[in-house]
């Protein structure tokens, strides 16, 4: 069977890491391939359901079954213009950070005092600001200024240096802090997903 799947490219570094761990492993014989959409499309909502929807157009016949590496939050028609294809699988999580660190991002809306980040999110911050003249240091600042501390989820695929978490403490003004996060909740979930597209009817 051939699978592809479609992600935000904020997935890049935990994901190529997954999938090369899935492929030592040998725990599937099907061919699994990857492609990337770019970060900034979250700035721009219409253009990213036209840029999820035209690569899905293409994929979906390329591949038995596509997995969809995106979420409800990511666009709140998500679901909904999904609905056409018949041979996708999608995911619980509603966005990246709920994906890759889990329960607490979850938890942390509650109090809505912390925001996550994932190593993609630091990776390529800078692609939101590439991809729309719309935000600015000001629109960033607010962004992330109703906000006491940012938390980088280290699962371990990148080094997270003391310059890259002053950097982001510069772009964002809110105090940086890193926490250590087990890939394997984002490789079960990948697993999970490659099951289900493997038996999906």
């Amino acid at each position: 069977m051939k699978i592809g799947i479609l992600a935000c490219s904020v997935f890049e570094p935990e994901l190529e890491k997954v999938l090369s761990d899935i492929e030592n492993k040998r725990l599937f014989e099907d061919n699994i391939e990857v492609t990337y959409l770019h970060f900034g499309l979250h700035t721009n909502l219409d253009k990213l359901e036209k840029d999820v929807t035209d690569s899905l157009d293409k994929l979906t016949l390329e591949y038995d079954k596509v997995i969809v590496l995106y979420g409800s939050k990511c666009h709140y028609r998500f679901f909904e213009f999904l609905k056409k294809y018949d041979n996708i699988v999608t995911i619980k999580p509603a966005n990246c950070l709920e994906a890759i660190i889990g329960d607490k991002v979850v938890e942390s809306y509650v109090e809505s005092k912390d925001i996550y980040l994932t190593s993609g999110w630091v990776e390529k911050f800078d692609e939101l600001n590439e991809f729309s003249n719309a935000v600015d240091n000001y629109d960033r600042l607010n962004q992330f200024g109703m906000y006491e501390n940012a938390i980088i989820g280290d699962t371990g695929v990148i080094e997270i240096t003391d310059d890259m978490i002053f950097e982001l403490y510069e772009k964002i003004q809110v105090p940086v802090e890193v926490e250590p996060v087990d890939i394997n909740i984002f490789e079960n979930l990948i697993i999970d997903a490659i099951q289900r597209a493997i038996n999906k009817e």
